[in-house]
């Protein structure tokens, strides 16, 4: 034990510490006020407690061995995810008792093992990373444009199942995450280019395909498959309409997260005071920084911001400094996938995205999304007291 905290004692790694510990905290004090305000429910602040408690225990043992020797498990972690993915979306399975899938809010992403649920989605996006780095570590055929299938193809398939659940928000976490690997590993920037068009391209057709009772039915894509489900229309709807009907519906949890948001003006209106915020649905969840800033205003608002900005730029000097491939790139990768998790999490609480479901890491409730945050940090300070000095050639090819 008095290893393992001198290792987390080196000055890189408290960064990331105490940017965890701002979030998490944060995060608690917010699901009390909203706990408070719904006293007739059962609290979920202590459940919480509970998952950043273990949270803290796993990213303690994830030190207990170099991330070197963890990467030896990259793909049998990476199956075993896959395997709970699918096993998600697979016919017969039950939807009550242990082992069952309910369905919450229309997808079937969560399994059930008796005092606890597990989302394999959050543990797919951590084994994709792990995965994909461990695959490029001293490849080079990535940098020919046929040679981005195998990665491609790594992230499709467990995509392919989660938009099956559906689950379009955790979906969307995986692409920051591919392409900033693949450009620190060297792909060439006009191939990335070129992907990136091509699905900008197809977005016409994803939207415009099959009968579209709620839009413009255009005769040549009536005959395709619905890509696009009603609800996920309206809500895109939702973000550029100001009628009063739709915010009283669609539109209502995001309206109502961006008033209780400036409602709290600069200094918040207290801890646990959310007069607005108690009526915004699933605010403890995936609108929980309108919370914030009723609690605590502007100013909690970029204490939180700041965090993060913290956590990002300690994870990326830890990458920066790491010459030795798979850390390198594992260390990416985990930015890359908070960054864009929160990011999408804050455009949708501040009306700039429509609603896609995703959590705020380590602030949001969620054992699994928690539990995911943390194994993330976990394997940055690992790679940061770790660091494998290489002596020859640099890493990737320019």
């Amino acid at each position: 034990m008095t290893r393992l905290l001198s290792q987390l004692a080196i000055i890189t790694n408290w960064p990331v510490l105490v940017a965890v510990g701002v979030l998490t905290t944060m995060g608690i004090l917010s699901i009390r006020a909203d706990d408070a305000a719904h006293a007739s429910q059962a609290p979920d602040w202590p459940k919480q407690l509970v998952f950043a408690l273990l949270g803290t225990g796993i990213l303690l043992a994830i030190q207990l061995l170099p991330y070197q020797v963890l990467g030896r498990w990259a793909w049998g972690f990476y199956l075993f995810a896959l395997g709970l993915l699918i096993y998600t979306i697979a016919p017969g399975v039950p939807e009550r008792g242990f082992g069952g899938v309910p369905t919450v809010n229309g997808a079937r992403a969560w399994i059930n093992f008796g005092v606890l649920s597990l989302q394999p989605a959050e543990l797919m996006k951590i084994a994709f990373v792990v995965v994909i780095s461990r695959y490029l570590r001293y490849r080079s055929n990535y940098r020919r444009l046929i040679g981005l299938m195998p990665p491609f193809a790594l992230a499709v398939i467990p995509l392919v199942v989660i938009l099956k659940q559906p689950d379009l928000g955790t979906a969307l976490v995986f692409f920051p995450a591919l392409f900033a690997v693949l450009y620190v590993a060297g792909a060439k920037t006009w191939h990335l280019v070129f992907v990136i068009s091509m699905g900008v391209a197809l977005a016409p057709i994803a939207w415009f395909a099959g009968p579209a009772p709620d839009g413009p039915d255009v005769p040549f894509f009536r005959h395709l498959p619905v890509l696009i489900k009603p609800y996920q229309r309206s809500r895109v709807y939702a973000v550029f309409s100001d009628d009063p009907s739709v915010l009283r519906k669609t539109g209502f949890q995001q309206d109502q997260t961006l008033i209780a948001m400036g409602s709290g003006s600069v200094g918040g209106k207290g801890l646990f005071n959310i007069p607005i915020g108690q009526h915004v649905p699933e605010a403890h969840n995936d609108m929980i920084f309108g919370l914030i800033g009723e609690q605590f205003g502007f100013i909690g608002s970029v204490v939180v911001l700041v965090a993060y900005v913290v956590l990002f730029a300690a994870g990326v000097e830890i990458a920066g400094s790491t010459r030795e491939p798979f850390g390198r790139l594992i260390a990416l990768g985990m930015v890359s996938l908070l960054a864009g998790q929160a990011f999408l999490n804050l455009m949708v609480a501040m009306r700039l995205m429509p609603v896609t479901g995703v959590t705020l890491p380590f602030v949001s409730y969620g054992g699994s999304s928690m539990l995911a945050s943390y194994i993330a940090a976990g394997l940055l300070l690992n790679i940061g007291q770790n660091r494998t000095m290489v002596l020859g050639r640099k890493t990737f090819d320019d």
